[in-house]
């Protein structure tokens, strides 16, 4: 691991664990948290209970959520009791609601079942593999975002955003053989490749 002060970790409420990764000046890193291989943390301040995968570049706040590898949230916003999943970008200013005005449970709307009452108090976003998020996007608490879809242009991101979806204002089904040339690039960009399967 690579630390360049000045940094806090906070080991007093569980460990922090760095791989071999990099952190920057002016980051801050409460435990319990890990950082997987390969990923940089830029002047962000991660809250407890947040999980970073390998090759992850994370600025801004995160609290209580799961990046999986290759994931992107470089800028400032907020990411709190989120899931995402791999080769995930996150825009500038992008930022997620975890709980809502009338401290009531947060609810979810899952295909087929229709809506649902988590229960919890605080429920960030679920984006999918693949999801792209324009600047300055606001997503509500239990915000579903499905696979390779690219959001952009817009202020307030609707609840359920289906799988393939492009778009803002106005969505549109997202190419697959577009899709799939955005994945390509963006996992060369860290050495990796896109297999046929």
């Amino acid at each position: 691991a690579k630390l360049d002060s000045p940094i806090v970790l906070d080991g007093r409420d569980g460990p922090v664990v760095v791989d071999a990764a990099q952190i920057e000046p002016f980051s801050f890193i409460q435990g319990p948290a890990a950082i997987g291989p390969g990923s940089t943390i830029s002047r962000a301040r991660i809250l407890a209970e947040t999980t970073i995968g390998a090759v992850c570049r994370i600025g801004g706040e995160v609290e209580a959520s799961v990046v999986q590898g290759f994931s992107n949230k470089h800028h400032d916003g907020f990411l709190g009791h989120a899931w995402l999943g791999e080769w995930v970008n996150i825009g500038a200013m992008t930022t997620n609601s975890d709980l809502k005005n009338n401290y009531g449970s947060v609810r979810v709307t899952l295909e087929g079942i229709g809506q649902l009452d988590t229960g919890l108090l605080k429920l960030g976003c679920f984006l999918a593999d693949h999801v792209k998020l324009g600047i300055g996007l606001h997503l509500n608490g239990g915000t579903m975002i499905g696979t390779g879809s690219n959001v952009f242009g817009m202020h307030s991101v609707p609840k359920n955003v289906p799988h393939f979806t492009w778009g803002g204002d106005v969505f549109r089904e997202y190419r697959i053989d577009s899709m799939i040339n955005v994945a390509r690039t963006v996992m060369g960009r860290r050495k990796r490749e896109l297999t046929p399967s």
